[in-house]
This record gives structure tokens, sequence and C-alpha cells, in this order.
């Protein structure tokens, strides 16, 4: 497992999904080493695509400038492969309203889902 403050990330085994979690309060550089981090390690799968399954169900809200850097983050997987969003928000409306409004930001069309638990994205 990469980890980087607030964020950390690990390749799910037996299929191309990368995970990422987060704790607390997190910032646009993390946010930012996140995204080259994902990348990186889904660099294997670029031509094949990959799937993404934030794990926010204990992250704070964000801030404006982290929510930008999100919809950067979204825009960078799709150039690089990134087929699906599996997010796992738990019951929390205002996290799955947040990713939504994200995703729609960024303009991808990214197919997106949302999950109370990790077992339910990564299965998705």
């Amino acid at each position: 497992m990469l980890q980087n403050g607030a964020q950390s990330v690990e390749k799910i085994a037996g299929g191309n999904i990368i995970y990422s979690k987060g704790v607390g309060k997190t910032n646009a550089d993390e946010i930012k080493w996140l995204t080259e981090t994902v990348v990186k390690e889904a660099a294997a799968w670029k031509s094949s695509g990959w799937g993404y399954s934030p794990d926010c169900t204990q992250m704070d809200p964000v801030t404006p400038d982290v929510g930008n850097e999100l919809v950067n983050m979204t825009k960078a997987f799709v150039e690089n492969g990134c087929k699906a969003i599996a997010f796992v928000d738990g019951a929390s409306a205002m996290l799955k309203a947040q990713g939504k409004s994200n995703t729609k930001r960024s303009n991808t069309g990214l197919l997106e889902e949302h999950f109370e638990t990790k077992d339910q994205a990564v299965n998705w």
C-alpha cells in the first residue's frame, strides 16, 4: 500500500482495479499525489481499461480547491484508460452528491456508481 497524508492507494488482486482510501482532511497536493500515483499504478492497464474505487467514508468534506482537483483527477483517469468509478461512500447522501457533482463537472461521461462497502464496490 502506498500512502501520502490522508490518502492511501492499493491494487485489488484479481482485477484491473485501483482502490484508494481517504481519512480525515485532505488537500489539493494530496489529491495531485493521488492522481499521479493511481495513473502510475494503472499504467499497464491503459489500453485494456481499469476501474477506480475511492473509499470516502472517513473523509471530511472537501474545500472548493480540492473539489476542483478531484475534477482534474477524473479527467486524468479517463485519459489514462479508466472506464468506471465505484465510490464507497457508505450511507452518506452528502458524499454521494459531492462525488456525482465532481464527476459531472469533469465532462468525461465516466460510468459511476455508489456503494456502502468496499466489497460491494470492487465486486461491481
